[in-house]
């Protein structure tokens, strides 16, 4: 007897969470709208990949698709965009590539995670985690940490070669002030300027 009251009490439970387990699309589509929604934020991101590289730096963001990155590890190196352009101004070679971006920024996070099929592959009170794949892509696996409210920790990217980057957010603040003007970068006058790098083949 109380066999078959333990097998139904966990065929109940079982039965419960399956009927509350979310899916991939709507893990990702809930993602996609907490970051979405995210005015402001700074905090430090940190990355590293397979081959070695290894950067650190604060970050200056607000709405929609502009961000500041300022390195201390390597130190100096910046990275800004004010949605239709980017800069990465990199003060040891005295070389700043200006990218356009098509006057309509970069898409955000949305169009990033695009046309990927969507998976949750943890999930818990502290949040999940959703594996991306699409084989036509150059990342043709993402994996994202989100916590519970679905704003992105960690992120995996691995290219189809192999090679694989891992980004980490933390001192994360809503709360801190951003100054809009430092989307616009002005590129130091001595700086040497390569328009356009990443249409370069």
């Amino acid at each position: 007897m109380k066999l078959r009251v333990m097998l139904i009490i966990i065929l109940f439970i079982s039965i419960c969470s399956d009927s509350f387990a979310i899916t991939g699309d709507e893990a990702l589509s809930n993602f996609r709208g907490r970051m979405s929604r995210v005015g402001k934020l700074t905090g430090i991101i940190s990355w590293s990949s397979s081959a070695g590289e290894s950067y650190t730096g604060s970050f200056k963001y607000m709405s929609p698709n502009k961000i500041y990155v300022k390195f201390s590890n390597p130190s100096g190196k910046t990275i800004v965009s004010n949605g239709r352009s980017l800069w990465v101004y990199s003060p040891s070679s005295n070389i700043c590539g200006v990218q356009d971006l098509g006057g309509g920024g970069s898409g955000g996070i949305a169009a990033f995670t695009s046309d990927y099929l969507a998976i949750v592959t943890a999930s818990g009170a502290s949040g999940y985690t959703i594996k991306l794949k699409n084989n036509e892509k150059s990342f043709n696996e993402i994996i994202l940490v989100v916590d519970s409210s679905f704003f992105l920790r960690k992120a995996t990217l691995r290219t189809k070669s192999g090679i694989t980057y891992d980004f980490t957010l933390s001192n994360i603040s809503t709360e801190a002030a951003v100054i809009p003007s430092i989307f616009d970068f002005s590129v130091p006058a001595s700086a040497q300027i390569v328009k356009n790098p990443l249409n370069i083949k």
